[in-house]
């Protein structure tokens, strides 16, 4: 009788247990809310922080509010600042996870995200079916770097096959929303024919509008017509000019050729030190050319002028 008693309790104990954690299940995120307080506080919170470069403080409470299913925007947000090492260290794989949970519910800017990482096998395995999948959920809203992103997959032929047509219309849908990267491309469609008629004048449209609106690729981009003659006079000073728009906003490749205007005195007043602190500045980024050159001023070797020693090549992405 007893055994039977001690059966029904552990039984009856058995099935609450069940029962508990089916209604846990089931109210986890109405009880996480509950526990976390006044999330409106708490996002806002988090935005001042973020805001203000506060990002150690951003990225705890990012991580808080993550927890919550809805909460798609801040799982991009902690992913992101996992993803960039923004408030602490860098972490591929909770970056990923973030990502992941913030792409279920649709946020195009983590499916975005995603796509470049299993693009360019940043964290995860190189898959390109995949990034084609994220992209293209993204672009589908109207993502313009997600648009950038799946058209150089056609344009490379990476888990699609290769259509120069399908990038050129996918960079056109993005620089159609301001998108300079896609507005650059353009530009490099039309300077060598894929996808769409060759024409230096459409190049230079879009290669030009891009770099005024700031893009440096665009601008170290525009340099090269500038310094080569393509579509316009050659004119060292424009290129020089174009170089260092571009060399401010870090672009290794535009301050390793800056730096040999310097040292050539082509397009500037030749300065060796200015040339010596181009080079630094590329070097720094891993440039192999400025770390040649760097060695080179450093021990005083003669380097003789030539216009085949710049390492002029059209960037895109």
């Amino acid at each position: 009788m007893k055994q039977n008693i001690k059966n029904y309790i552990l039984g009856f104990g058995i099935i609450a247990l069940i029962l508990i954690s089916i209604i846990g299940i089931r109210f986890y995120n109405d009880i996480y809310i509950w526990y976390l307080g006044d999330v409106d506080a708490l996002y806002a919170q988090a935005e001042k922080c973020y805001k203000e470069h506060n990002y150690e403080e951003a990225r705890t409470l990012f991580t808080k509010l993550a927890g919550i299913d809805s909460a798609s925007h801040c799982q991009h947000m902690a992913g992101d600042m996992y993803f960039q090492g923004q408030g602490g260290s860098q972490d591929y794989k909770k970056a990923l996870k973030f990502f992941l949970k913030s792409a279920e519910s649709g946020n195009a800017d983590a499916q975005n995200n995603l796509g470049y990482m299993y693009a360019y096998g940043i964290g995860v395995e190189t898959d390109y079916g995949k990034a084609k999948d994220f992209l293209q959920s993204a672009a589908l809203q109207g993502h313009s770097t997600a648009q950038v992103g799946l058209g150089s997959l056609y344009r490379h032929g990476w888990g699609v096959e290769r259509s120069y047509k399908e990038a050129y219309n996918l960079y056109r849908k993005a620089a159609a929303h301001n998108n300079t990267d896609a507005m650059n491309n353009l530009g490099y469609m039309h300077t060598f024919g894929h996808g769409t008629y060759t024409s230096s004048k459409d190049a230079l449209y879009y290669i030009q509008k891009a770099a005024a609106l700031n893009n440096p690729i665009a601008q170290f981009n525009l340099a090269i017509f500038h310094i080569e003659g393509h579509g316009l006079p050659k004119d060292f000073e424009k290129g020089a000019e174009w170089l260092s728009k571009a060399a401010e906003q870090g672009l290794s490749s535009a301050q390793f050729n800056l730096g040999l205007m310097y040292l050539f005195g082509k397009g500037v007043e030749k300065d060796s030190l200015q040339a010596m602190k181009c080079f630094q500045q590329a070097v720094a980024q891993g440039h192999q050319l400025a770390t040649e050159f760097l060695l080179k001023l450093e021990e005083e070797i003669l380097v003789e002028d030539n216009d085949s020693i710049f390492d002029l090549k059209f960037i895109v992405k």
